[in-house]
């Protein structure tokens, strides 16, 4: 058992720094902060995703397992994630979603540690945790962390784990988090009932 509870908390912390850490969302930050200008990789959109560049678009995950509004421009997109940014609250937003098979072996308490010990060792590192509520979708645990980063950025972070799947969702702004980001969380659906299951 504490392997497998040490096992996700490596995969949390992978997923996590990925997702927060990826070059095209520094990329996008910096064209969008200093310019107010947006660079498109049109390349990574698949054919179902290429449609949502544009403002306030639904995103669907490709087996639509899970849906959220996502604000602004769509940046980047792999199988597992999508990135957007909102040039008008000069918001980044992102989400990803992993299959996660060891988290069928863990008790929900333990889950919320493990995500709480991922959240904070990967996203924490970068400056100062300035509330942490456990939340619950349809009956599966989850976890929100609000940061202040070193760099006065302000972050909101919300992992939940649902069966054996990972959805993590993050905005971060240099201004303040708005009704555009309490839209984004607030928008967030899960279908238990679509997850298609590779074999582990």
């Amino acid at each position: 058992m504490l392997n497998a509870v040490k096992k996700i908390a490596v995969t949390s912390c992978t997923l996590l720094t990925l997702g927060m850490h990826n070059p095209a969302i520094a990329l996008v930050e910096q064209d969008v902060f200093s310019s107010g200008l947006v660079s498109i990789n049109t390349k990574k959109l698949t054919p179902k995703q290429s449609n949502l560049v544009a403002d306030n678009s639904t995103y669907w995950s490709p087996q639509g397992d899970c849906k959220i509004l996502m604000p602004g421009i769509v940046t980047d997109s792999t199988e597992e994630q999508l990135t957007s940014v909102s040039a008008t609250t000069r918001t980044i937003y992102t989400i990803i979603h992993k299959e996660f098979p060891e988290a069928s072996r863990i008790p929900i308490l333990q889950v919320r540690q493990v995500l709480q010990s991922a959240m904070r060792e990967t996203i924490g590192r970068t400056g100062k945790v300035i509330r942490t509520t456990n939340l619950v979708i349809d009956g599966h645990p989850g976890l929100e962390l609000l940061m202040e980063h070193s760099d006065e950025t302000l972050g909101q972070y919300r992992a939940f784990v649902v069966n054996q799947h990972l959805y993590f969702m993050g905005a971060i702004t240099p201004n303040e988090l708005t009704t555009e980001s309490v839209n984004f969380f607030d928008s967030f659906r899960v279908y238990p009932e679509r997850i298609r299951y590779s074999s582990f």
